[in-house]
């Protein structure tokens, strides 16, 4: 699970996935929920004490909102910042940029958290689940 780079420095994936559930104001308790598992497991995979499976760590990068590649980058050895992780989402519509743009301006984790929860339960009442 850990990925070595050019330096010989270790940077694991769950440091990534805590660095980045952090900066977003998410919880252990709140991502393990989202994935269906217990904050304990959460902190296995942070700690890396567990190995994490592919499909998991796709539903990880989901919740977090950024691309699976996020946890793998080590070109620079350390992990991309999270507006570069966000940009990896493509905004196609002109309402698309416009609400990236006002996004990256937001500074309080819990505000950009709790308007990333809005958004999700939206798209669910529109596909016609239940949030």
């Amino acid at each position: 699970m850990s990925d070595i780079d050019k330096d010989g420095s270790i940077d694991t994936i769950g440091n990534r996935i805590k660095s980045l559930r952090r900066s977003v104001g998410l919880s252990q308790a709140n991502l393990g929920q989202s994935l269906g598992v217990t904050f304990q497991q959460i902190q296995k995979y942070e700690s890396g004490r567990s190995r994490i499976a592919a499909d998991k760590l796709q539903r990880i990068a989901q919740a977090l909102n950024v691309d699976v590649n996020y946890f793998y980058d080590t070109r620079s050895g350390e992990a991309p910042s999270e507006k570069e992780a966000t940009r990896t989402q493509t905004w196609p519509t002109p309402e698309g940029i416009l609400f990236n743009e006002h996004f990256d301006k937001i500074k309080d984790p819990r505000a950009r958290y709790l308007l990333s929860e809005l958004a999700r339960v939206l798209c669910e009442i529109e596909s016609g689940k239940q949030p």
